[in-house]
């Protein structure tokens, strides 16, 4: 009998129907039956089940008698005895590791096995919890409850461990927003589905998508090329059927509807998702011509620019007064600009004069409007 992996829900199973499900010939007991009467799974097989599942990933280990432990903790009594037998006769199809270099002897899933989850130790849970509160605002919904059990599982993991410094540390550390934190914008899951599916397949769109500040969608014939995770906002780099040869970046939440259309994906000839970041397309590039910009902060302001350069090759010149001044040469972006008014009277634009002018206007702006 060939080698057979199966995965079987219960809601899957058609009435009346018969199934006879063995991962090797050489294995003498069934996985799955199922019969009219509905599906059951011997003891034997759901014990073994949750033996490998006990089995930590290497280095780590565990002896027959932890495991021993494990199983009667879940109703299983069995011998150390047998479980040594069933972990012998699993290695033999399984990429189970036996340490006996030194005692306590112990069993573990080799550092590179896939397909079954060994047990998740400490550092493991605590990555994937720390994981967790960074990736659910990037990801999209959908996707991000997929994983959910991976971060449930850990969670509850550190929950177990009441006197552990590991879950100490993960009570004492947050990630939080370097700028204002928003709501993610609604988003139609359907279309947002497609819409991924399609870059998986290399699959030409037909999608209704609707422009900024208007209620109705267009029809357009997109191409997708790339997804940007930007804050809340997932943006999907296309060109347009009419267009090909010119990327473009919009937001998933405008697409009201997506279907494929049949045909493949045209992509332009030498498109590169790096380069197009790197072009500063994503941050609203406003002309193609490089800013040699000058700008003074405030002492308090500018500080974090000697930690956290803006560019590679910025020159920030502390002055006699404290504040700094510094000199660079960035791309003409609105991020550029909404980054500058972020800091307020704390920063004063010296060069180009064009943006001199430019914030000169809206300081004078914002001066009336609080009159």
């Amino acid at each position: 009998m060939n080698e057979v992996f199966i995965s079987i829900s219960h809601d899957y199973i058609k009435k009346g129907t018969y199934f006879l499900v063995a991962m090797r010939q050489s294995m003498s007991y069934n996985l799955v039956t199922i019969s009219k009467k509905g599906a059951t799974m011997s003891d034997t097989t759901l014990r073994h089940i949750k033996l490998l599942e006990f089995l930590p990933r290497q280095p780590f280990k565990k002896s027959p008698q932890q495991l021993q432990e494990n199983l009667s903790s879940i109703g299983y009594r069995v011998s150390t005895r047998t479980i040594q037998r069933d972990l012998v006769n699993l290695s033999s199809k399984m990429m189970l590791i036996s340490d006996e270099r030194n005692k306590p002897y112990g069993w573990s899933w080799h550092k590179d096995a896939q397909g079954v989850n060994p047990v998740m130790d400490p550092i493991e849970a605590l990555t994937l919890s720390l994981a967790e509160e960074y990736l659910e605002p990037l990801m999209p919904s959908k996707s991000f409850s997929r994983v959910k059990i991976f971060f449930n599982r850990a969670n509850n993991i550190l929950k177990e461990m009441d006197k552990s410094q590991i879950k100490k540390w993960r009570e004492r550390v947050r990630v939080v927003p370097q700028w204002q934190k928003l709501i993610a914008p609604k988003i139609n899951e359907s279309a947002e589905a497609t819409i991924y599916d399609a870059m998986l397949k290399g699959q030409q769109l037909k999608v209704r998508y609707k422009k900024r500040g208007e209620d109705k969608g267009e029809q357009r014939t997109i191409n997708p090329l790339g997804l940007i995770l930007q804050g809340v906002v997932h943006r999907l780099i296309c060109t347009m059927a009419e267009d090909p040869e010119n990327p473009r970046h919009l937001p998933i939440h405008r697409f009201m509807s997506a279907k494929w259309n049949g045909n493949k994906v045209m992509e332009p000839k030498g498109f590169n998702l790096d380069e197009f970041i790197q072009s500063q397309k994503i941050g609203f590039l406003l002309t193609d011509k490089p800013l040699k910009l000058e700008v003074i902060f405030a002492a308090s302001a500018g500080f974090h620019l000697t930690e956290t350069p803006l560019t590679d090759n910025q020159i920030l010149i502390k002055q006699d007064n404290g504040n700094y001044l510094l000199k660079t040469e960035v791309h003409d972006t609105s991020q550029l600009r909404w980054w500058l008014l972020g800091f307020g009277s704390q920063v004063e634009v010296i060069k180009p004069l064009s943006l001199r002018k430019e914030f000169k206007e809206i300081a004078y702006n914002s001066f009336k409007m609080y009159q």
